[in-house]
């Protein structure tokens, strides 16, 4: 090796101690686990409450149509939605008895166009004359109350008086005499001949 490189022994324990800096660094880097930053969350809170909650819809004539209500009731701005805790939803007709629905927990569009009630939910409507009563009961069910219409995926039960059927799935529409329903999945019936 030429002697112009040739290292003397102070230079050599200098790139010894720079060798020894840069592994060192780069080893802590290594271990070091990328800093991201944690998106912050807020919770969402209702701009009111309101408990004990009774609430009337009539129609251009001042009859009732609609009657909402609940234990307790959360309102939020930022979509106009409500949630409800024990709401109950009484739908009147003028040519037959109401339908009496209530659940466990439920939730409003701020439109009033959706209503979805969760937990156990049950319908019933008292029988009058010819009509059955019917008795209903699923687990989540989806309510447009202008159409007097309900949906559900879920499980549901039917019951009218000794009349039994149970399915996946459900369309009904509630405002017609004789309660119209389609359904969804394999529906099993028993019914009881007169």
């Amino acid at each position: 090796m030429p002697a112009s490189m040739r290292l003397t022994g102070r230079q050599r324990v200098l790139a010894l101690m720079l060798a020894s800096i840069g592994g060192a660094a780069w080893w802590w880097q290594s271990t070091q686990v990328a800093e991201t930053p944690v998106p912050i969350t807020r919770e969402r809170l209702p701009d009111y409450r309101a408990e004990n909650l009774a609430a009337i819809t009539m129609d251009e004539t001042g009859r009732p149509t609609r009657r909402l209500s609940a234990k307790r009731l959360r309102h939020y701005a930022d979509d106009d939605s409500s949630e409800f805790d024990r709401p109950t939803l009484v739908v009147y007709r003028p040519d037959g008895q109401p339908w009496h629905i209530h659940s466990e927990t439920g939730w409003a569009s701020g439109d009033g166009e959706r209503v979805w009630l969760h937990g156990q939910v049950h319908a019933d409507r008292q029988g009058a004359g010819e009509v059955k009563p019917v008795h209903l009961t699923t687990s989540e069910l989806l309510i447009r109350p202008r159409q007097e219409y309900a949906e559900t995926t879920m499980p549901v039960e039917i019951v009218s008086l000794d009349d039994r059927l149970n399915s996946t799935g459900m369309q009904v529409w509630f405002g017609e005499t004789a309660m119209r329903a389609r359904f969804l999945g394999r529906a099993r019936a028993r019914m009881a001949v007169q």
